[in-house]
């Protein structure tokens, strides 16, 4: 199989090792030299932890063009908040029947990033899914090199629509059997694990990042209060899950069957998640936990609560303190059902028109 990977940042550089290692013919592609100079130089990934030993890889490359030439599965592992403008990139050089995975979609991914390829190439016929995380918890080291910390047990994912499901799993099985395809894409979109955590462990330990401190991003970071409001965002979470019938969103269940673990609360559980307990906090405030997580993960989620008459206080509260620190409106740059035109579809017929069109029909004059 010849897969390509876009982005040679930790999770970028582990997939491509974990490919090779799999037998794949891999193309490593980013947009900067800095990332690639000396995996280019050495011609591939030097991988330490549950993946030991160097990886060639097929191909390194600025080009995107040459990068996603002839390839089976592209293997998108860059911030979400990039997954628009690297669809419109990759759109002119896509080919009939290329599978495109995020790694992970965030809330609502795999609809925009389809649509973006769709405006410009509006009967190509490509396979678009996102991965609810990444698959492989890693860390880049310098020069060519990842420290893979842990090779999940089981990641869901879901194409858009569902029905391209079967195709993709059984594409994958060999290379990446964890992969779990969820018949809900809506119920896999909308259980968002970087958006529960990411931002609040971030905004309420911004003083000590804000004045260089050192600490242990989860171990220290996410004490017995952080994670009580932890509790109060995934509360408000599933009220809009209940609200259009998804299964309820429980970080605890989330863990156990990624991570193995058996806490009672997210403060438990988060201290038992091994490969958290040496992360380090960001060394600055303009993070990736903000810029990434809050407008495609918290904005597009409190747009639907907003759209279902849901209030969501502890959401908006984070949304907002996070762009007064970032110093960007999150709600005028993110994701949200009105611009993404969510709940129409004029080519498919999928499961969250009809869920949400059942569950409240008088809001459809909105669109």
């Amino acid at each position: 199989m010849k897969v390509c990977v876009i982005g040679a940042g930790s999770g970028g550089r582990a997939f491509a090792a974990y490919l090779t290692a799999k037998g794949c013919q891999v193309h490593l592609y980013n947009r900067s030299y800095s990332r690639i100079e000396y995996i280019k130089r050495r011609g591939g990934i030097e991988a330490t932890g549950e993946l030991n030993g160097f990886f060639p890889l097929a191909k390194i490359t600025q080009n995107l063009q040459s990068a996603v030439e002839d390839v089976d599965v592209i293997m998108v592992c860059i911030p979400a908040s990039g997954h628009k403008e690297i669809a419109r990139q990759l759109a002119p050089h896509l080919l009939k029947g290329q599978i495109i995975v995020l790694n992970p979609g965030r809330t609502f991914g795999a609809i925009e990033f389809k649509r973006e390829i769709e405006n410009r190439r509006a009967y190509l016929n490509i396979f678009v899914a996102e991965a609810q995380t990444l698959l492989l918890t890693s860390r880049a080291l310098s020069k060519n090199g990842v420290n893979l910390l842990k090779i999940k047990h089981s990641v869901k994912f879901c194409a858009f629509p569902e029905t391209y499901n079967s195709y993709i799993e059984n594409a994958l099985e060999e290379v990446c059997p964890q992969f779990c395809a969820v018949d809900n894409y809506l119920e896999l979109t909308l259980n968002n694990i970087g958006m529960l955590l990411h931002p609040t462990i971030t905004l309420l330990n911004s003083g000590a990042i804000d004045a260089g401190r050192a600490f242990k991003y989860y171990k220290e970071g996410a004490t017995k209060r952080v994670c009580k409001i932890l509790e109060s965002i995934q509360f408000e979470i599933n009220e809009i899950l209940m609200k259009i019938g998804i299964k309820r969103f429980d970080f605890c269940r989330w863990a156990n069957e990624v991570y193995g673990t058996h806490g009672n609360t997210i403060y438990e559980t988060i201290q038992q998640i091994e490969v958290y307990k040496d992360i380090v906090a960001p060394c600055e405030l303009k993070t990736r936990y903000f810029t990434e997580d809050v407008p495609t993960g918290l904005v597009p989620l409190a747009s639907l609560g907003k759209f279902l008459n849901i209030e969501t206080p502890t959401i908006d509260s984070i949304i907002h303190l996070s762009g007064i620190l970032c110093g960007i409106d999150f709600w005028k740059v993110g994701r949200n059902v009105e611009s993404l035109n969510i709940l129409v579809s004029s080519k498919y017929d999928f499961v969250s028109q009809e869920v949400l069109e059942k569950t409240y029909k008088k809001e459809t004059s909105l669109l």
